[in-house]
C-alpha cells in the first residue's frame, strides 16, 4: 500500500494528519514543495487535486467568512445549551428573508404575519382608489349642478342689471366703495387727489367719457374715490395707492369668483380711446361702441386742458428785481399764487368747464406779471 499511496500524493497518516499534512504543501512555496517531492521519490503533483472529493469541503471552509463561521458556531452553542426552542428568537439564517420562516411560528402566529403585512397595502390601495372612484361616479352630477348655478346666476344677473339704472358719476369717499363692488354691472373706478397733475386731467375726461358711455348706452358705471376726503383711507391702502402718484384707475367686474367683485388694476394710458377700449372690454362683446367722433373731440379738449395746466404750472411770472432778497420774495409770492390758481382750476365739471376754467386762472397769473 506505501508505494500506491505514495505515487497518489497520500500517506499513510490518520485523515485529520493528512489533511493538515495537504494544507502545509498547499501553503508551501514552489521550490519547497519540489525539494520535498524528490526526497519522497514522488514528483511535484499537489497531495489535493481540483477535482477530487476529498479538497472541495476544505476549500469552501476556507473561503466562507469568519463572521458567518462565529455566527454560526454561536448558534450551535445557544441551541445546545436552551435547546431547540431557542432557534425562535435567534435571528434568521438568510438576512435578506421579508418573513419569518414557518419553523420558527406557531400556525397562527404564521396566519397573523401574512395578514399584517397585506392589511397596509390593501389600505393603500383603498385610500388610492376610493377618491377616484368617488369623482368618478360624483363628476357627471357635479358638472351638472355648476352647470345649473351658472345658468341661474346668469338669469339673476341679467334680470337685475336690465331693471337697475346704471348711476351717474360720481366723487366717493373711501367707505363708499362697498356699495361700488356690489353694484350688478362693471365699474371704472378712479383714485385721485385734487392736488396731483394728472388728476386734473383724468377727472374732467373720466366725466365726459361717462356721458358718452350713458348715450352710446354702454352699461358701464364711472366713479371716482376722492383719496384726500374725510374718513381717510386705512394706511395699508394708502400705501399700495399712494396719493403722489395718483390718479390709479381700476376696474371692478361684479361676481367675479364666488360671488365676490373682482378689481384689477388699469395698467394703460391717459387717453379717451383707451378708456373707452377698457369700457368695452367690461360690458362685453355685445356692448355698443362710443362713436369715435366724440373720443377724438375728447382727446383735442384734453390735450388743450394739458398744455394749459402745464403753462399754468411751471410759467415764470417773476420780475427781475435788484436784489437778491426781493427776487427771492417775488419767487416766492409767485410760487403761492402759482398754487392757488392750480386749487382754482375747476375739475367738478368735463373738459370744457376745466379748460375754460383753467385759461381764466392762466390770464389772472399773467396779469399779475405785467
Amino acid at each position: 500500500r506505501g508505494p500506491w499511496a505514495q505515487g497518489r500524493g497520500f500517506s499513510a497518516a490518520p485523515p485529520a494528519k493528512r489533511d493538515e499534512e495537504a494544507v502545509a504543501t498547499e501553503a508551501a512555496p514552489p521550490a519547497k514543495r519540489e525539494e520535498e517531492a524528490v526526497a519522497t521519490g514522488g514528483t511535484t503533483q499537489p497531495a489535493v487535486q481540483p477535482g477530487d472529493a476529498v479538497g472541495a469541503p476544505l476549500r469552501d471552509e476556507v473561503a466562507e467568512p469568519i463572521e458567518q463561521i462565529l455566527m454560526r458556531s454561536h448558534r450551535t452553542e445557544v441551541i445546545a445549551r436552551v435547546g431547540p426552542r431557542a432557534e425562535r428568537y435567534l435571528p434568521t439564517e438568510d438576512p435578506n428573508a421579508f418573513l419569518l420562516p414557518d419553523s420558527r411560528l406557531d400556525p397562527g402566529e404564521r396566519t397573523w404575519q401574512k395578514v399584517f403585512v397585506a392589511l397596509p397595502w390593501m389600505v393603500f390601495a383603498c385610500m388610492l382608489s376610493v377618491p377616484l372612484l368617488l369623482v368618478r361616479t360624483n363628476l357627471p352630477f357635479l358638472q351638472k349642478r355648476a352647470e345649473e348655478d351658472r345658468r341661474a346666476a346668469e338669469a339673476r344677473e341679467a334680470a337685475l342689471a336690465s331693471s337697475s339704472r346704471v348711476p351717474e358719476f360720481e366723487v366717493l369717499s373711501f367707505w363708499q366703495v362697498p356699495d361700488v363692488l356690489e353694484r350688478p354691472f362693471p365699474t371704472l373706478l378712479c383714485l385721485f387727489d385734487p392736488e396731483t397733475f394728472a388728476s386734473a386731467l383724468v377727472l374732467p375726461l373720466l366725466r365726459d367719457l361717462e356721458a358718452a358711455l350713458r348715450a352710446a348706452g354702454v352699461r358701464v358705471a364711472v366713479a371716482a374715490l376722492d383719496l384726500t376726503a374725510s374718513p381717510a383711507p386705512p394706511e395699508g391702502f394708502a400705501w399700495q395707492y399712494p396719493r403722489a402718484t395718483s390718479p390709479h384707475l381700476q376696474l371692478i367686474v361684479p361676481r367675479a369668483k364666488d360671488g365676490e367683485a373682482g378689481v384689477v388694476d388699469y395698467e394703460g394710458r391717459i387717453s379717451a380711446v383707451a378708456f373707452a377700449q377698457a369700457a368695452d372690454q367690461l360690458a362685453g362683446e355685445r356692448s355698443p361702441e362710443v362713436p369715435l367722433e366724440d373720443l377724438r373731440r375728447m382727446e383735442g379738449r384734453l390735450q388743450e386742458l394739458r398744455e394749459a395746466l402745464f403753462d399754468l404750472a411751471f410759467l415764470e411770472d417773476a420780475p427781475a428785481q435788484r436784489s437778491w432778497r426781493g427776487a427771492a420774495k417775488a419767487r416766492a409770492e409767485a410760487e403761492a399764487a402759482r398754487a392757488q390758481a392750480l386749487r382754482a382750476v375747476d375739475i367738478s365739471a368735463g373738459l370744457e368747464v376745466a379748460l375754460a376754467s383753467c385759461k381764466e386762472q392762466l390770464a389772472k397769473l399773467q396779469a399779475r406779471a405785467r
